[in-house]
Parts: structure tokens; sequence; C-alpha cells
């Protein structure tokens, strides 16, 4: 396709966590890269090979067979350049031997912080795209990876449900979410869970004890609780397990802490599930793939035309450039979808 655009090759990358519905968006990257005739070269382990000029290439071809992998290809890390001395100049000085004129990153809050700081500091020509399963990104009200997370809760609860219920036990069924609810909120109410716990909610542990004998003396011995892994109210002191290359405190186990806690309690035995991995893995559904797809596409053409700066954003049913600053920060839990939790959960 000939063009008066100078982009003529881009690199790509994936940062931070993974989820299903990456390789789609790698996918839509290749295939309007092919029709506006780019090179796509594709970084191992996000950052860090960006740092190390650790590349191959991408096409059509290779990405077609991954379309409905979950995972990423180019595998990924929480590798932070503004961690690690002379990073910037090491990704600077790939860049310009790649000859690389743009760079799309795939990612989280802090993947895509990183990217945002990188334009401002070394004025390379970059467009995010929203990748994180917890859908807390500023600014879009979708990432990639946040249906088939929901999709996975949702089963899980379903099928733990049957056996809760043939056996009369609660179950604590923790999910991922930091410092917003949104796989908590979504899934547990698809799902039927009759408490749903939220970072954005106070937690009276208490109240949730004597819900629940509320529940039992009236004959429903059974009751799924759902609960974000980043809830205070139960001791923290010993599910913190330390903090990533940005800072993060990486949460694990407040489920079996809940549980421990109501089955002293209640002097009754409770069940527990964590689903980590459980909930990132899985083919991504048909409408995540779909979705990706224009991600990935619309990032290129964002490069195409000379925008940079920017990330792909899905707003009132349609993706969008928007500022790459707006990624910062987390987003939390929309209120009325807060409300919908407290209303239609029994605490």
């Amino acid at each position: 396709m000939s063009s008066d655009s100078t982009v003529k090759k881009i690199g790509v990358l994936t940062g931070g966590g993974d989820s299903s519905g990456i390789n789609a968006v790698l996918h839509g990257i290749c295939l309007e890269a092919r029709k506006l005739g780019i090179e796509v070269v594709g970084f191992r382990e996000g950052w860090r090979g960006l740092i190390e000029g650790s590349c191959t290439p991408l096409s059509f071809d290779m990405t077609i067979k991954e379309v409905d992998r979950s995972g990423t290809i180019l595998k990924t890390s929480r590798t932070n350049p503004y961690r690690i001395a002379s990073a910037q100049g090491k990704i600077a000085k790939t860049i310009k031997e790649l000859k690389l004129d743009g760079l799309i990153a795939i990612g989280g809050n802090d993947t895509l912080t990183v990217a945002s700081n990188l334009y401002d500091d070394l004025k390379i020509p970059v467009v995010g795209i929203p990748q994180t399963i917890d859908n807390d990104v500023p600014g879009t009200e979708y990432c990639v990876g946040f249906d088939t997370a929901v999709h996975n809760v949702v089963e899980a609860i379903r099928n733990v449900r049957a056996t809760c219920d043939s056996h009369q036990e609660d179950i604590v069924v923790e999910v991922m979410g930091r410092q917003s609810g949104w796989i908590a909120a979504v899934a547990g109410l698809t799902a039927g869970a009759e408490f749903i716990l939220l970072p954005e909610l106070s937690f009276d542990s208490q109240k949730l004890v004597d819900a629940l004998k509320e529940r039992h003396a009236n004959g429903f011995y059974s009751n799924v609780i759902v609960v974000a892994e980043g809830v205070k109210g139960i001791d923290h002191t010993k599910i913190e397990a330390g903090t990533d290359a940005f800072g993060n405190v990486m949460l694990a186990g407040i489920g079996l802490g809940l549980r421990d806690y109501l089955q002293d309690k209640l002097n009754k035995k409770t069940r527990a599930i964590v689903l980590s991995y459980i909930q990132r893995g899985g083919r991504p559904t048909s409408y995540e793939v779909f979705t990706a797809l224009g991600f990935g596409r619309s990032a290129v053409k964002a490069l195409f035309e000379g925008k940079t700066d920017l990330m792909i954003a899905f707003r009132d049913g349609t993706l969008r450039p928007v500022s790459l600053s707006l990624a910062q920060g987390t987003r939390k839990v929309d209120a009325e979808l807060v409300e919908m939790v407290k209303e239609l959960t029994l605490l």
C-alpha cells in the first residue's frame, strides 16, 4: 500500500501480568501492518527485551496460529527500566540500531506508565494498549483479558458451588484485584454469589459472621463469598508476599485467612479456593479475541498516521485514542456497579 507515511518498521512488547487475548492483539497488529506495508519486531520479555535488544520478527503467518491461544508468545516480565542503571540509554540504542519508527506497548498500569515516561524522556513514538485482567487502567472502560478472566471465575464458582451445596459448606473464592474489585464484582454478580467483598467497600468481618449465622439459621448452609485479594479487614501481615519491581505489594492468601477466621467464628467447616493463575489462562472468549484484534489494528493505524503518546481506549462501545498519560494510577469499580454489589448481595 503506497503512502506518504514515514512509518516503515515498528516494535511491540508485552509487559507485566499476562492474560488471554494478548496474542490476538499481536495478530491484529500484524494484520494492519501487513496491509500498510510495515515491518514488525517483537521484543521478548517486555521492557527487558528492549533494554537487551532481544527481539524476533513478527508476521501474519506467525500470529494467525496463536490468535486464540492464551498467554503471550513474546513472553513477559515485570522489568522496570527506571530501576535499572543506564536502561534508558540502552533502550534508545536498541531503537536506533533497529531503525524503529514507533513502539507499541501492551500491558497494565505499570507498563503503560513506563511507556508514557519514555516518551517524555526520549521522545520515542509510542502507542499503548491496555491489557490486564484487573480491568483497572484509567482512561479506558475495558482492558484486554478482562472478559476471559470473568468467564473463568464464573465457571469456577459454578463448579465449586455444586459440591459445596452437596456438603452444606460455605466457600471463600479469592480472585485477583489489588486495588480495584472489577473481577470480584462482575464475576460475583454473574455467578450469583451471596457475598462479594471489594477493595472499594469497607469490610466488617463481624458483620459477615453475623450474616452467615443468620443464613445458617434459616437453612441456607452453603454460601459463596467472593473476595478480591486487596480487601482490607482480615490480618494481612501473613499474606503480603513482598513487592515487585514497581513497588506493588504482592498479595496472596486472603481467601485462606478468611476461611480460617470464619471456621473459628462459626464453628463450621468452610472451604476456600484461590483461583490465582486460573483466572489468566484458558482459551480467550470470542468477544476477547474480536476486541483484541481491534486494539492491535488501531494502535498500528495511530502510529502510521503519525500519532504518538496515545493509548487505544475502549469508550462508549468504540475504540479511540486518548492521552497515554491517562493510564497512570488505578481505575476503581464504577459507583453504579458498587451499588449493585451492595443491593444484590447479602452484606
